[in-house]
């Protein structure tokens, strides 16, 4: 599976990961908004969104 890895305002990046998910994390605090993207389904997590698809977590 190939994933976005990046945080929210850094330039796009790609990896190719073992996992056969990808995330999509968003949430707020002080520095306001932050969004967090990677490989697998990090149950962990709150506000996680998950999929299936190379490059679905843009």
């Amino acid at each position: 599976r190939i994933c976005y890895n990046h945080q929210s305002n850094t330039p796009a990046t790609t990896k190719s990961c073992v996992e056969n998910s990808c995330y999509k994390s968003i949430w707020a605090d002080h520095r306001g908004t932050i969004i967090k993207r990677g490989c697998g389904c990090p149950r962990v997590k709150s506000k996680i969104k998950c999929c299936k698809s190379d490059n679905c977590n843009l």
